[in-house]
């Protein structure tokens, strides 16, 4: 970490944002559409259900990091745990994840675009516009990506629920019945599989040496993902009465195709055509975490003097591997597979793994020394 890094704090209400609206751009994705095959007309319960799971782990990994590792970020406890090679694989390992999440926003995005508000233009010229933006945020550091994001939530949670409030003339109850859809033990499985939506956890052991106040982390943790979970399963619901269940996992980019549900009379309809800048702003916000994310873990992994320069390489990167997939559906397909189906595996078990493995081996070190 550069000295410049190493001054740079971030207070408590700025992180709150930044991680709610990391996690809550993905109404824009294809999650609302995944929890609808999962759970059916259920599907709402899914964001409560993986928002108690994280806050559960979240409070475990925090206790420990604050006793055993105080001021420390996740890779520097694999390194002062396990060694300088362990710190670098495991910097790679949530570097390349954070890259692969980057390209998979990109592309749905650049197709949610091409689909909604410039057809016909190529791919490559929005894929242009995706990266000069997110690069120039990301290069900006977490202080930058956290204020911008304190300054657009209360517009991204307004447009959200404007959205789902405005659709009540289309709203049917009786969607969301039976009560439990596909069942408790289905519900509960599919907020374990899609847990990795809520990053948060990963992202907290990251930040967790920039913030203001360390000992608010938990405060902030437990906040964003709570505020997170509401807004995702208030979302699911109004999508769920809306469009019937069947139809529900079917639907490409629900929330733009909610918004062109909106019809109040002539004055008061095509509202997808104005909140595209809305949706366009938030994910060009999201990219830039996890952007900056991938170049800082980088940095610390191979030692970097700065992780600024790694900025531009990474961006064109993310933008070739997001055209790896032929199309949107195979792109969103990959996400649900390899990024949610599995994504807990390094959102959750690994950061775990690494802080309960760490604070064992310094309790033994502890208690070696005492009895010495």
């Amino acid at each position: 970490m550069s000295q410049e890094e190493a001054k740079s704090k971030v207070g408590a209400k700025e992180l709150v944002a930044m991680l709610t609206l990391f996690t809550s751009v993905n109404v824009f994705l294809n999650y609302p559409q995944i929890v609808a095959r999962s759970a059916m007309e259920a599907a709402w319960m899914e964001p409560i259900g993986s928002g108690i799971l994280t806050i559960v782990l979240f409070l475990v990994v925090e206790w420990l990091l604050s006793k055993y590792f105080p001021g420390l970020d996740i890779v520097e406890v694999a390194k002062e745990t396990f060694g300088s090679f362990a710190a670098t694989l495991v910097a790679i390992i949530f570097g390349v994840y954070f890259v692969s999440m980057t390209a998979s926003i990109m592309r749905q995005f650049m197709e949610n675009v091409m689909t909604s508000v410039l057809p016909g233009t190529p791919i490559s010229v929005i894929g242009l516009l995706f990266i000069v933006s997110i690069g120039y945020i990301a290069y900006h550091g977490l202080e930058g990506i956290a204020r911008t994001a304190y300054f657009v939530l209360p517009i991204l949670i307004i447009g959200i629920l404007g959205i789902c409030l405005l659709t009540m003339n289309w709203w049917e109850p009786s969607e969301l019945f039976p009560f439990w859809g596909t069942g408790v033990s289905q519900i509960a499985l599919g907020s374990l599989r899609y847990s990795s939506i809520f990053a948060n956890v990963l992202l907290l052991t990251i930040i967790y040496p920039s913030a203001h106040d360390p000992k608010a982390l938990r405060k902030v943790g437990v906040t964003s993902i709570a505020l997170s979970a509401l807004l995702l399963s208030g979302f699911c619901a109004a999508y769920g009465m809306v469009f019937p269940a069947v139809e529900a996992g079917n639907v490409l980019f629900p929330l733009y195709q909610l918004a062109r549900m909106v019809y109040l009379g002539h004055f008061v309809q095509n509202l997808e055509s104005v909140l595209i800048f809305m949706w366009v702003t938030a994910a060009v916000i999201k990219m830039a975490i996890t952007l900056w994310a991938a170049a800082y873990l980088f940095n610390g992994g191979f030692r970097w003097p700065t992780f600024r320069p790694a900025i531009p390489v990474l961006g064109v990167s993310c933008f070739a591997l997001s055209l790896v997939p032929s199309n949107v559906l195979e792109a969103e397909k990959w996400q649900e597979i390899y990024l949610l189906s599995w994504g807990w595996i390094i959102v959750f078990g690994l950061p775990l793994a690494i802080v309960v493995m760490g604070s064992i081996l310094k309790t033994r070190k502890r208690g070696k020394l005492r009895h010495a």
